[in-house]
């Protein structure tokens, strides 16, 4: 090789080389790095931490370490609502901001989103602002109060119902008959994966109640498989899908052949109809009677298959975690639990089974209770987006077109600037104020408000409305996190949690465990 460089361009490369040479021209390269981050960058006058400015690393240390929302949650109460995360990107943390950029389409998803190569184009991973208005457009409707209420029995028999099988099962089953222990997040886990499935695939899942978690394995190993192509694109390179990550692939392959079969299923089974009229009453059957009012399109199969896939892996995490969090706050706080259990309990008899338009009429501190849970522990934790052409004006500063921002859902549902007693559990704060709902981000926002919210707050609140009428609940004697664990503010101490798409309890099978007994 070294005979085919010319001698004086060997020995130059050889004299480069020298430790010392090297030494000095990474001095050089840093300082460099430096002055332009302190001077020169459109960035510098934003606040923010000295090796964030200079380097992508750190943020790409918090984001493999799982931590990045808990270290913009730290980051705001030191900077303020907006700060540097790396040399092009920023943190948005004030809801006001975050509800300019959420409320148009100017600021594109950034190439995280596009990194994921699993399925189709779809509403939630395109970065195209177009696909996603028509997705909405086409699917919109299913997702309305409207829709839902046709659906509501088969939520609530895939939700509170087979819940209450399971948990009756587990007491009768118990030592003494009266209590049971329970793990109430994988019990919620399962039984919002039933809901949406038994919705999406057109028949009846039961994972809850006879143990056959198969398909909810291979949802989890997709929600992997989009976590790691998001940030580490390589993932989606051959070596990888046929050795390391070959069985998470082909748990995804499982779960989309299942996803296949449901929609081949019910376009045979249209096919025998007598009339329209007939048609199955469930998200599935709107998926593929979706039609955009503008266009006239209609989504093919393989869009079908791309947007079920993805309202199960949406739906099914973000509510059953939402549960969890609730729960887990309020028997921190037991005058609150106390309270919420009176008012249902007034309100419904024991056996009576509460719908969502029972439970929305009659029942608003619940629904305050679970607004603080979706402000003080959103499901939902970062959103990137591009900067859109021109720039634009955030928090005070001036960035412009090119660069980056990431919405901290978390970091903008506590700021202190805008919220009171920000880290406290305080449910009033939603009593008779809409302005603070609205202020709460946990959905998105604007234009990119989650299609499948008014889903969420269906299974949400039926399903602790249900539970509190029917069951007593309890922190057992080993609960490592109780009301009298409390921080240096007095606050009672939260169970830790991980984050990749969603914020989870990280030990769940110690820290979500309740005793559980029938309403007295």
């Amino acid at each position: 090789m070294m005979c085919l460089i010319p001698a004086f361009l060997a020995n130059a490369l050889l004299r480069l080389l020298q430790p010392l040479n090297l030494l000095c021209g990474l001095v050089a390269y840093f300082s460099w790095t430096v002055f332009y981050a302190f001077y020169l960058s459109p960035l510098r006058n934003v606040p923010g931490p000295f090796w964030s400015r200079i380097s992508d690393l750190p943020l790409l240390y918090h984001q493999m370490r799982r931590s990045q929302p808990t270290l913009m949650k730290k980051h705001n109460k030191i900077y303020g609502g907006i700060f540097i995360m790396s040399p092009r990107r920023v943190a948005i943390c004030d809801p006001k901001d975050s509800q300019v950029i959420l409320g148009t389409h100017a600021f594109l998803k950034d190439k995280r989103y596009s990194n994921v190569e699993l399925m189709e184009p779809n509403m939630f991973l395109t970065v195209d602002p177009e696909l996603n208005k028509q997705r909405r457009r086409q699917i919109g409707p299913s997702m309305s109060l409207a829709s839902l209420k046709h659906m509501e029995p088969a939520i609530l028999e895939a939700g509170p119902k087979q819940l209450h099988v399971k948990w009756d099962q587990d007491i009768e089953q118990s030592k003494d008959g009266q209590t049971a222990r329970i793990c109430y997040h994988n019990d919620f886990v399962l039984m919002t994966f039933d809901v949406i499935s038994s919705l999406g695939f057109g028949h009846a899942h039961r994972s809850l109640t006879s143990g056959d978690t198969r398909v909810a394995k291979w949802v989890k190993s997709t929600f992997v498989l989009i976590f790691l192509q998001a940030i580490m694109p390589i993932v989606k390179s051959m070596f990888f899908r046929r050795f390391i990550a070959k069985s998470l692939y082909s748990e995804f392959d499982a779960f989309f052949a299942l996803s296949t079969q449901a929609v081949d299923n019910r376009k045979k089974l249209l096919a025998n109809l007598a009339s329209n009229e007939d048609k199955p009453k469930d998200m599935l059957q709107s998926y593929i009677d979706a039609e955009d009012p503008e266009s006239r399109i209609r989504m093919t199969s393989g869009q079908v298959i791309t947007e079920t896939i993805i309202s199960l892996l949406a739906g099914s995490d973000t509510s059953s975690n939402t549960l969890a969090w609730s729960i887990h706050l309020l028997l921190l706080h037991p005058h609150y639990l106390a309270q919420v259990v009176k008012e249902v309990r007034e309100a419904f008899d024991r056996d009576h089974l509460i719908i969502y338009s029972e439970s929305k009429a009659s029942l608003p501190f619940l629904e305050a209770c679970i607004y603080e849970s979706l402000r003080l522990i959103p499901v939902t934790t970062t959103l990137p987006r591009f900067l859109p052409r021109g720039g634009a004006t955030l928090h005070g500063h001036s960035i412009p077109e090119g660069y980056n921002c990431s919405i901290s859902i978390s970091a903008a549902n506590t700021n202190p600037e805008v919220w009171e007693r920000p880290d406290e559990f305080y449910p009033e704060r939603f009593l008779d104020n809409e302005a603070n709902k609205r202020t709460v981000l946990t959905f998105s926002a604007g234009v990119r408000v989650c299609p499948g919210k008014n889903l969420a707050w269906m299974e949400i609140q039926t399903t602790l409305a249900n539970i509190f009428n029917k069951y007593d609940l309890e922190l057992p004697e080993d609960a490592l996190f109780t009301p009298n664990r409390v921080d240096e503010s007095g606050l009672p101490i939260l169970m830790p949690c991980t984050v990749a798409s969603t914020c989870v309890p990280k030990f769940p099978e110690r820290d979500c465990v309740v005793l559980v007994s029938k309403r007295k």
